[in-house]
């Protein structure tokens, strides 16, 4: 049998990508295969973060519950922070559930939930300083985390007051670099930061105001609005039942 150029392009139009195959109607496929493929960064305590080998916190029940309310099974994958948009979009996963903050380069590419936390970029810092405004930064050497809002947020606007800026792969590493002094202060999510720093027993360390409001929503492709409808009818619902508020006393309780 002789296969012509043009069968082979006539073929090809009338089958489906691979990329078209992957996604497609994403709803509809997770719901046939009865898996939700789910990125998670995995060391953003208290919402995400390994325990004897686990992958627990509050983004991780969050997305178990989201799964048994949508019938689903719930595989996580764990990725670092700064390769998880592009696990997103190239179809690796479904979507994400790790604690991500809206900011406009961030939904240009990829679809933000209505929000499940409302956080806002903070600073914690050493012992004998005082960094209660963001003008407080001029001069130090600052911690951030690559990839975060709170990188972005300092390069964005402090980048040319501060000493030095220091990035770190995950947040823990930069505030084991805070606790034992290597850098002055690190900027992040303020929720994050009490979180932590109240579980440091080696030095007593101080968290600043809230500088920038911020929402934390689940992330679907943009081209996954059916998905992500039927996400937003699920955190309304949570939202309305009181799961959420139970969440955040659950994870964000004082330490005691």
């Amino acid at each position: 049998m002789i296969v012509t150029r043009r069968a082979v392009l006539a073929a090809s139009l009338a089958a489906p990508s691979l990329a078209t195959a992957q996604t497609g109607d994403t709803l509809a496929r997770v719901r046939a295969a009865g898996v939700l493929n789910v990125g998670n960064g995995g060391a953003f305590p208290p919402f995400e973060f390994m325990q004897a080998g686990t992958l627990t916190g509050f983004d991780v029940d969050l997305g178990e519950e989201l799964g048994k309310r949508m019938g689903l099974r719930i595989q996580w994958q764990v990725i670092s922070f700064a390769g998880l948009i592009a696990a997103l979009t190239s179809g690796r996963v479904d979507t994400l559930i790790t604690a991500m903050t809206w900011t406009q380069d961030r939904a240009d590419r990829i679809a933000f939930s209505t929000p499940y936390y409302k956080t806002g970029i903070a600073a914690g810092y050493r012992p004998n300083l005082v960094i209660d405004r963001p003008e407080d930064l001029a001069g130090r050497i600052v911690g951030v985390q690559v990839g975060t809002s709170g990188e972005r947020y300092v390069r964005d606007n402090h980048g040319t007051a501060v000493k030095e800026i220091r990035v770190y792969n995950e947040f823990p590493l930069a505030l084991q670099d805070l606790v034992i002094g290597r850098v002055e202060c690190v900027v992040n999510t303020q929720p994050v930061l009490r979180w932590n720093i109240a579980r440091n027993s080696r030095v007593r360390l101080g968290v600043s105001p809230v500088w920038d409001a911020r929402d934390v929503g689940i992330n679907t492709r943009k081209e996954d609005a059916s998905l992500m409808a039927e996400i937003n009818r699920h955190l309304a619902a949570m939202q309305g039942d009181g799961f959420l508020a139970a969440l955040d006393a659950k994870w964000f309780a004082p330490a005691g």
